[in-house]
């Protein structure tokens, strides 16, 4: 280990003499400087592991050489001890708020002096470590901030690709995280019909959001070919069995709409009742989760029945939300519930809009404790 460089400041030659001669023989290294601006320099060039001040210089005062010195070392920490013979307390504070670490009046105890070094050699040694530490934290943290944005572009990218747009169809969707763990997915299958699905996993973050694409994928490729809602629901389960841990779930709503025939079938395994309403906001059906989520039952255990509703009304809608927005709370943790739900479809005009504008009037700008999410489609 390189012996430790101790920067003396004194205009004083045999103060700097003793102490250079104390110095050295305790095995330190040692550099000298007669003036502030001379203690300036000789920071700038070598780079001293700790700083002995005189306050009383001739040319700038000790007190403004630390502060020069200070901005010179940036984030790195040197410990500045100053010497002087201005023993006063008002001294001894000017001198800690320029930025010393610690403060010694002439004539100077060398055993003293000697101690307090070696104190702030730990404190310097530790500060090190912990610059160390965090060096190696922010690279780790880097890596993980490529990756997510890595892994939420590729998920982005497959779950655009197993939904197709349709001018009937709304969806809002607020994180509550980066990942968000409900997934909303549309597609249209080769007979018309418009297959909606409303998921949402266990927990947050990545690890909520992992499970959605096997369900993602599924639904995009059964769908597609006009599957029909048991089959598909039942092949989720029994995929999701298989790649998650006992114990993880993923709510469901599956839902197909017939437009031409004026059909709505859903299944609803552990969400929120999906609201079948008219023009006016009024319910039609509450389609009520009547099964446990995906995941927690065993394929010979498990039941795909549906409901299925033929429509009477024009104009009417499907509407799916999460219990992420039945339950976000305002400012008195009052969550925002189904009767705000349901007042806000039955305002004229856009129902989904005055939905949003509901929940976030009663979040009062903040974000939600859980993943928000609403689908609206248009059956008719």
């Amino acid at each position: 280990m390189n012996p430790l460089n101790v920067l003396v400041v004194d205009d004083v030659p045999h103060n700097l003499s003793l102490l250079e001669q104390f110095l050295e023989q305790s095995g330190y290294r040692v550099c000298t400087a007669a003036t502030g601006q001379q203690a300036v320099d000789a920071f700038r060039s070598e780079h001293p592991d700790i700083v002995l001040m005189d306050v009383m210089l001739p040319d700038i005062s000790g007190i403004e050489a630390t502060r020069r010195i200070r901005d010179l070392a940036g984030d790195h920490w040197v410990p500045i001890l100053f010497i002087s013979a201005l023993g006063q307390s008002e001294d001894m504070v000017r001198g800690l708020e320029a930025g010393g670490d610690d403060y010694l009046t002439k004539p100077v105890d060398l055993a003293l002096l000697g101690t307090k070094i070696k104190a702030m050699q730990r404190i310097a040694a530790m500060q090190a470590q912990l610059a160390e530490t965090a060096k190696v934290l922010e690279t780790y943290r880097n890596e993980a901030e490529r990756e997510q944005e890595t892994a939420q572009t590729l998920m982005g990218l497959m779950i655009k690709a197993a939904s197709a747009e349709d001018p009937g169809l709304k969806m809002w969707l607020e994180p509550a995280t980066r990942f968000s763990g409900d997934l909303m997915v549309a597609n249209r299958s080769r007979f018309g019909h418009l297959y909606v699905l409303h998921a949402d996993s266990m927990g947050h973050g990545l690890t909520a959001a992992l499970p959605l694409l096997p369900i993602s994928q599924i639904f995009s490729t059964m769908s597609e070919r006009g599957i029909t809602l048991p089959v598909i629901v039942y092949e989720m389960n029994a995929s999701l069995r298989k790649q998650i841990p006992r114990g993880f779930f993923v709510s469901l709503t599956l839902a197909c709409i017939d437009r031409r025939n004026r059909v709505v079938e859903v299944w609803n395994g552990g969400n929120p009742p999906a609201l079948l309403v008219n023009a006016a906001g009024g319910v039609l059906r509450r389609f009520e989760s009547h099964h446990v989520p995906l995941g927690i039952l065993a394929p010979e255990e498990f039941v795909a029945e549906t409901e299925i509703w033929q429509l009477q009304d024009d104009g009417a809608s499907l509407v799916l939300y999460s219990d992420g927005l039945a339950e976000a709370r305002d400012a008195d943790k009052r969550p925002f519930g189904e009767e705000r739900v349901m007042q806000a479809l039955r305002q004229d005009g856009d129902k989904h809009a005055a939905l949003i504008s509901a929940v976030r009037t009663h979040l009062g700008g903040t974000k939600g404790h859980d993943d928000i999410s609403l689908i609206s489609a248009e059956c008719s």
